[in-house]
């Protein structure tokens, strides 16, 4: 039997197989393609129109339509009522969800206990900052501090540290320096040489500071760090009693990756180095030329700004009236100075550190002295504000890693919110603002020229001489940032104090036998 095929050409069965099988093969292939399907924007298109109201009356209406187009253009074209009607055309824009932890799977369990992240009137406008960058794992923070704990909420997150502090009985784990930056806990008794009659509890100081710059995020547990995509380097300075200056100045010049005695140099050079200690006194010139070294190798450096209640102008505090640091004073809930802040010209900038009405909750653990389990707790005073300046920093660098620190830190001044204390008023440019100071990085081109005010200068470094110790007598020596943890107490201070500790600082310094330089 034969077929009449295109146009009547007389076809045999076979013919028609052999010639409509390649054309069937190939539409086949056709479906296989993968097909991008684009689709058209589309625009809403407010209009006016007329109505007849009940009583007769033509009223004027305003309603809208959607209509789908490639441009605004080709929607005043297309629209059915004419062009003459259209009173405003806009994109219907696809809108995402804001990224908040449980965002990207469950949320933390104790998120909605970091006011100091979303606050609208305290908080840092986290939120919105993470819709641009959680953190690039290439970004390095220094903990310069008590050293951390295995947590499980720090997970992944910790690179290999050191351990700088140099005496072994402040050290408290047997040995001086070495790599395991563990904190073996900063308990006080009556047999350490800092007792002053009151017995204090290990802080645990260092992992809740860690915590709040980069703790593991959206993993449904815990609470959420600043910089969750970032890398901690654990730097410890901090033990029983407090901490040498020597010490600490070694510690952020190790965190930079400068040769310090006895230990390998660090290959993980922090991006970010925090410095959550302080105490009072000037700024010599071993701790400044470690700053300096640091912040010619790139890093920033943040410091806590004490919490003493005291004008920086009048009252020295070290490294907090260091220069090329970034100063961080304390806020509370309301936008408002904590009670115990330092402040002052010295200080750049304000975040959240907390007060009784709301302090900072972070990653802890439950032991007294010796660690125990994993815990959460909360802890107020410009040591919990200065991590959340160094996590934004982070953040900042996440997204342009070649700013230089002075650059780091004009973002951070000049894109700050709204703070109820002012510059005059010793609160530098107020509240920091994480959102808006990475839609400013997005477009800052890195420039070498831009050193800020503050001059980089070299000091060779000195001999201590002995042993040089600041007191504090809430938490001791250079840890006196942490102020009041965990209890209703009030604020202590005044001159009274100043002068008991120094006689006793004074009295003891002359006791103990002293370390050779």
């Amino acid at each position: 039997m034969a077929h009449l095929v295109d146009g009547g050409l007389p076809f045999k069965d076979e013919d028609m197989v052999r010639w409509l099988a390649p054309i069937g093969l190939f539409i086949g292939l056709l479906f296989l393609i993968p097909v991008s399907h684009a689709r058209s924007k589309r625009f809403i298109v407010h209009y006016k129109t007329q109505k007849i109201s009940t009583q007769g009356r033509v009223e004027n209406l305003r309603q809208r339509e959607i209509l789908a187009a490639n441009s605004a253009e080709e929607a005043r074209r297309s629209f059915p009522l004419g062009a003459q009607n259209i009173l405003e055309i806009e994109e219907d824009l696809i809108l995402k969800p804001t990224l908040e932890p449980g965002d990207r799977g469950i949320e933390d369990s104790f998120y909605q206990s970091q006011w100091h992240y979303f606050n609208s009137d305290g908080g840092i406008e986290l939120p919105l900052a993470w819709d641009k960058t959680v953190g690039s794992g290439d970004v390095v923070v220094a903990v310069v501090d008590t050293g951390i704990l295995s947590h499980r909420d720090l997970q992944n997150k910790i690179l290999p540290g050191a351990d700088l502090i140099s005496d072994s009985v402040m050290a408290n784990d047997g040995g001086g320096r070495d790599t395991d930056a563990t904190d073996t806990g900063d308990w006080v008794g009556p047999g350490d040489f800092c007792y002053s009659g009151r017995t204090s509890n290990s802080s645990w100081h260092g992992t809740h500071v860690a915590g709040t710059v980069g703790a593991e995020t959206a993993n449904g547990i815990g609470v959420a760090g600043v910089a969750w995509g970032v890398k901690i380097l654990p730097v410890r300075v901090l033990g029983k009693c407090g901490g040498y200056l020597s010490d600490i100045a070694d510690g952020i010049r190790w965190a930079a990756g400068g040769s310090v005695t006895g230990l390998p140099v660090n290959t993980n050079i922090a991006d970010v180095i925090n410095l959550s200690l302080g105490g009072a006194g000037a700024c010599g010139s071993s701790i400044q030329s470690a700053i300096d070294f640091a912040v010619s190798r790139g890093s920033v450096v943040v410091v806590a700004a004490g919490n003493d209640q005291s004008n920086l102008n009048f009252s020295p505090y070290v490294p907090a009236t260091c220069r090329n640091v970034i100063t961080v004073g304390a806020g509370n809930r309301y936008a408002f100075r904590s009670f115990y802040s330092n402040y002052g010209d010295y200080v750049d900038v304000m975040a959240p550190g907390g007060d009784f009405d709301g302090q900072v909750f972070s990653t802890s653990n439950d032991g007294l002295k010796e660690a125990a389990r994993d815990s959460y707790k909360n802890m107020m005073g410009t040591s919990m504000a200065a991590p959340h300046v160094a996590g934004v920093a982070a953040l900042i660098k996440s997204l342009k890693r070649d700013l230089f620190p002075a650059q780091v830190e004009d973002i951070l001044k000049r894109t700050t919110k709204y703070f109820n204390c002012t510059e005059q008023e010793g609160c530098g440019a107020g509240l920091i603002n994480a959102f808006a100071a990475l839609e400013v990085a997005e477009s800052t081109l890195a420039d070498g020229s831009f050193q800020g005010t503050e001059p980089i200068s070299s000091f060779p470094d000195q001999p201590t001489g002995g042993r040089v110790i600041a007191y504090e007598d809430d938490s001791g020596g250079m840890c006196g940032s942490v102020a009041f943890v965990d209890g209703p107490k009030p604020p202590k201070g005044g001159l009274g104090a100043f002068l008991i500790s120094l006689a006793l600082g004074l009295f003891l310094s002359f006791a103990r036998p002293r370390l050779k330089s």
